[in-house]
C-alpha cells in the first residue's frame, strides 16, 4: 500500500448525464473505463451499466449515473478511455444497439462537460425493417478510429458526460502539467 501512496494518482468522478438526439425514446448504457498495462485500479468499478431510462422527448433522456474511480500509474501512456454502447427498447421491450462512443479522460485536473458522438454499423434495409442493428463483434474498432477506415456507419446521437479530473503526486515523479491559462500546476 506504501508504494502506492508514492505512485502518481488519477481520480476520476462524474456522472453520465443525458442521452440526446437518439433515435428512441427508451434506452440505457454499458460502459466501461480501459486503461493501460501500467495502470492499477485502486478503487471503483471499471464498467457497469445505467438504469433505463425514457423520455416522451427522444432529443433528452436523462440518465444521471455517477461514476467514482482512482487508478495509479507508471506511466502515462494508456492513459483512461471511457467506452460506451447505447441500447434502445422498443415498445416490445426489445433491446437492439443504438449506438458506441469512446472519449478519452481529460489529462489536466478540473471539471469538463463532454460530448460524446455516437456511432452504430450502417443497417441494411432487412434490418431496419425487423428493429435489429448490426452490432461489433471486436469491440476494439471503438478505441481506434483507424480501425474504421472503410467501415460503413451512421450518426445516432451523442451522449453527455459530466467529470472531474483530479491528479495528486505527478511533480514527485517529474511530471509538469500546464492550465488553461498556461501556468503549471501542483499536482
Amino acid at each position: 500500500m506504501d508504494s502506492i501512496r508514492k505512485t502518481p494518482q488519477v481520480h476520476l468522478i462524474g456522472k453520465i448525464q443525458s442521452a440526446q438526439s437518439f433515435p428512441c425514446d427508451t434506452l440505457y448504457i454499458k460502459y466501461s473505463f480501459k486503461s493501460g498495462e501500467n495502470w492499477t485500479l485502486i478503487q471503483g468499478l471499471p464498467s457497469g451499466e445505467t438504469f433505463q431510462a425514457s423520455s416522451p422527448y427522444k432529443s433528452l433522456i436523462p440518465l444521471e449515473h455517477p461514476f467514482d474511480l482512482n487508478y495509479s500509474c507508471k506511466s502515462i501512456r494508456g492513459w483512461p478511455k471511457l467506452l460506451l454502447e447505447v441500447w434502445q427498447v422498443d415498445t416490445a421491450g426489445r433491446n437492439s444497439l443504438s449506438g458506441y462512443g469512446q472519449m478519452t479522460i481529460p489529462f489536466e485536473p478540473g471539471e469538463y462537460h463532454q460530448e460524446i458522438v455516437c456511432w452504430r454499423p450502417k443497417a441494411g434495409l432487412w434490418d431496419r425493417m425487423i428493429g435489429a442493428y448490426p452490432e461489433l463483434l471486436y469491440k476494439d474498432v471503438i478505441i481506434s478510429s483507424n480501425s474504421r477506415l472503410g467501415f460503413k456507419t451512421e450518426s445516432t446521437g451523442k451522449i453527455i458526460v459530466e467529470i472531474s479530473v483530479v491528479l495528486k503526486d505527478f511533480m514527485n515523479h517529474g511530471v509538469k502539467m500546464k492550465g488553461e491559462d498556461g501556468e503549471e500546476l501542483r499536482v
